[in-house]
């Protein structure tokens, strides 16, 4: 028997956000799972704006006498409070008696976080503590982002989590050079400007409904800038590469970048999913990509003969840092999985960096990235490498990010660089 969702976004929100909850699904992808009798757009705004301040949302309502589970909820009924702290809290234009009709929530509860300063409620707390509560934070992300020491400072960034960035394309440029893909992208119905670092990348400023899922695949792709600034690094550190390995490659935009960028280069794929695999070789075939040998395998084992690539990209799985702001799920997901985590990502990083170095021709290259911001997974992991691997510094031309703290790296930041936050490093095989 299929469930009958209900049509108000308050309950609807708050059984998507019981299914993230459980299954660290993004919030977009439930929605369309779903198929609520809500419209999309709403309901995507609302769920977000939630989860962006689950923390804060939580600490309110427990002030003001509801209950709540710590430290985020479990099942819709928790959610649906959050909902009703955040339209009393962020929403006051919405009456009162609305929200406690359409959340259950008292509406004396509700008038008292509706009076609340968010300011008020954390004062006299340890400064990361507070922080971890305002921006809706686990604590250990906020302590692990504060020893990175962000330029600008950490409120600086964890405020940057809280807004959308923008949209951003990369461009096959040798396809179609960037002024014709302009004017193609504006008959297109989507308005947009080229980087002013990557010479593939251009930022979305305008479009109309439905333009970017009508666009050309083989020739546009969405893609974060700091995503594209991998591929743009490779080209520029191999630019003559015809050998190359990619692991953790699925689901294969970096390969296909540097598809786009070095021509008809042999390439191996190496993912440890079947399925994600799958969703690779498709995207590969709208993008043109060809001569691509799929393998699926674990990082750590390469079953590959060593010394036969001239460039290699590593991309492993990290704490995803420095999407907290695209991915707002991601909280979830360290909230629970603690800083232990860390000591697994970090071995599974290391041994696949040394492990694709071992796979390269001498004077073959490296490009290791992340999108997070930790210093363990980050500088620690290339130092180590450097040290077992025979590594040495290489180019990370060009620039878009700030000097990382390794030679040879570089980091991209939410709040300097207007997009999603990782760590570049570029090795060469002495």
């Amino acid at each position: 028997m299929v469930r009958r969702l209900p049509r108000d976004a308050e309950p609807v929100c708050s059984l998507i956000l019981a299914r993230v909850s459980r299954s660290f699904e993004s919030i977009r992808a439930v929605i369309e799972s779903l198929r609520p009798p809500v419209p999309r757009g709403l309901l995507n705004a609302l769920c977000l704006g939630v989860l962006r301040n689950y923390k804060l949302l939580a600490e309110a309502a427990a002030g003001c006498g509801a209950r709540v589970e710590r430290p985020f909820p479990r099942g819709p009924r928790g959610w649906l409070t959050l909902v009703a702290a955040y339209e009393a809290m962020m929403r006051p234009h919405i009456p009162l008696e609305r929200i406690e009709a359409k959340t259950g929530v008292d509406r004396g509860a509700l008038q008292c976080m509706r009076s609340l300063d968010a300011k008020e409620l954390v004062r006299g707390r340890p400064r990361l503590e507070a922080l971890s509560i305002l921006y809706s934070q686990p604590l250990w992300v906020v302590e692990k982002l504060q020893q990175a020491e962000p330029p600008g400072g950490i409120e600086a960034l964890l405020r940057s989590f809280q807004e959308p960035t923008p949209l951003w394309l990369r461009v096959n440029i040798k396809a179609v050079n960037l002024g014709d893909a302009l004017e193609r992208l504006s008959a297109l119905g989507v308005e947009a400007r080229p980087d002013p670092v990557l010479p593939d990348v251009v930022e979305v400023v305008k479009t109309e409904p439905g333009a970017i899922e009508r666009l050309p695949r083989s020739l546009f792709y969405p893609q974060d800038r700091s995503a594209a600034l991998v591929g743009n690094v490779a080209v520029n550190v191999a630019p003559r590469a015809s050998t190359v390995l990619d692991t953790f490659s699925a689901p294969g935009n970096k390969l296909a970048h540097l598809y786009w960028r070095l021509g008809t280069a042999y390439a191996a794929a190496v993912d440890l999913s079947q399925r994600r695999m799958e969703a690779e070789r498709r995207l590969h075939r709208s993008q043109g990509v060809a001569l691509v040998d799929y393998v699926a395998a674990d990082a750590r084992r390469l079953p590959l003969r060593g010394g036969a690539y001239e460039l290699a990209i590593v991309d492993p799985d990290c704490t995803s840092m420095g999407r907290l702001g695209h991915s707002p799920e991601t909280r979830l997901f360290l909230e629970e999985a603690g800083p232990q985590l860390l000591r697994r990502l970090t071995r599974l990083q290391l041994r696949s960096l040394l492990q694709a170095a071992a796979s390269l021709k001498r004077g073959g290259h490296v490009v290791y990235s992340t999108c997070t911001l930790t210093l363990e997974e980050n500088e620690d992991v290339v130092r180590k490498a450097m040290d077992e691997g025979g590594l040495e510094p290489a180019d990370t031309r060009p620039v878009l990010g700030v000097p990382g703290g390794v030679r040879g790296s570089q980091r991209v930041y939410p709040h300097l660089h207007r997009c999603t936050g990782g760590f570049v490093a570029a090795l060469e095989k002495a």
